[in-house]
């Protein structure tokens, strides 16, 4: 979990504020970028795509990529396991 938080009185979640110096925070938050760059790729692509061949490739590599945004969204608050579960539906 990224220790860069600040919390203000009318927002019930953390804020979290990227100090670009720190290489620790830097690089997530690059990540995250390219992450969410190439999802609005696909998304285009997978709207142009003709051939059902191409559909399911690029649905695919949506929702990997959809994936592994929600991992790094779950690592950077710290989610547990069981947080996880709530947060996909899963759990309690």
């Amino acid at each position: 979990m990224i220790s860069c938080e600040i919390t203000l009185p009318s927002y019930p979640l953390p804020l979290r504020t990227c100090n670009f110096f720190n290489l620790t925070i830097k690089a997530p938050h690059d990540r995250m970028v390219a992450l969410v760059t190439q999802m609005l790729d696909l998304n285009k692509k997978l709207q142009d795509a003709r051939l059902k061949q191409e559909k399911t490739q690029v649905s695919r590599q949506h929702a990997a990529t959809d994936g592994a945004i929600d991992k790094l969204g779950y690592e950077l608050y710290g989610l547990t396991a069981e947080e996880i579960g709530i947060v996909e539906g899963r759990g309690k």
